[in-house]
């Protein structure tokens, strides 16, 4: 029988959900990917995966950009849920030119809403809009 097929949306939310489970699972991907499966009755997709991997790849350096658009937090101080949420959107900013930047912060902020305390929807979208606009100025935005 063929998996359904995700909306974008489920697919970042699948790759939250894996990115979030990998901070705090040692197990292989496969093994996680099961969990989450189970756990969550979570469905994901070759993107979720490829996504969560990538952002994995680049964590220290998202982590970096997060830190120099946060003046009141820093890194190791932000919620590991709001952390992956910033990390996904500035990933597919910065790497999947296919994904329009504008669409890629209001995905966070949605996810923000459902996953991320209240009071950390703004924080989110503050560090989120100071990147694009720095990323806007330098031309490498694309809106």
């Amino acid at each position: 029988m063929a998996e359904r097929k995700l909306t974008r949306h489920e697919m970042r939310e699948a790759a939250l959900l894996i990115l979030f489970q990998m901070q705090f699972n040692p197990a292989t991907l496969d093994e996680l990917l099961e969990d989450c499966k189970e756990s969550f009755e979570m469905e994901y997709n070759a993107q979720s995966v490829s996504l969560a991997k990538g952002v994995n790849e680049h964590k220290e350096e998202l982590c970096a950009i997060i830190d120099g658009y946060s003046p009141s937090r820093k890194v190791d101080r932000i919620s590991y849920i709001d952390l992956a949420i910033m990390m996904i959107s500035i990933y597919e900013m910065k790497y999947c030119p296919s994904v329009p930047d504008k669409v890629a912060i209001n995905e966070a902020i949605e996810f923000a809403k459902e996953y991320a305390d209240k009071a950390d929807v703004r924080f989110i979208n503050g560090v989120l809009n100071s990147y694009y606009q720095d990323c806007t100025a330098k031309g490498k935005a694309d809106d």
